[in-house]
């Protein structure tokens, strides 16, 4: 099961990816759907690679800066004990990662997007 949902994160990193990218060449980068899509992208490289950034990790398109709210508030804190970087179970790290996705995904739609057990 575990497996299964690594490999829908690894996917929605890709699509991400491919999809800031094309949008930081024809978008102006202060876009909220820039601001949204960079949100979504650390979230979803993180959940897939969840040893970031303490171990090995693949790279980035290099177009992608290492910005946004979501992946300054995980790397960069005042206190660095408080730092969610430091979470070292992987399916705490995505169950954290999921519940901030789903928040991120309901600033653009007006329904849920998924079904609460």
């Amino acid at each position: 099961m575990a497996q299964r949902f690594l490999l829908k994160w690894v996917t929605l990193l890709y699509k991400l990816e491919s999809w800031l990218v094309h949008i930081n060449i024809v978008v102006d980068t202060r876009t909220p759907e820039r601001t949204w899509g960079h949100d979504a992208f650390w979230m979803a490289f993180l959940a897939a690679c969840p040893d970031f950034p303490h171990s090995s990790w693949p790279l980035w398109n290099s177009r992608i800066s290492l910005e946004g709210a979501f992946i300054e508030s995980w790397t960069l804190t005042e206190d660095p004990e408080d730092s969610p970087a430091l979470i070292t179970n992987h399916d705490t790290i995505r169950a954290v990662i999921w519940t901030e996705f789903q928040r991120l995904a309901a600033e653009c739609f007006l329904y849920s997007l998924v079904a609460e057990p």
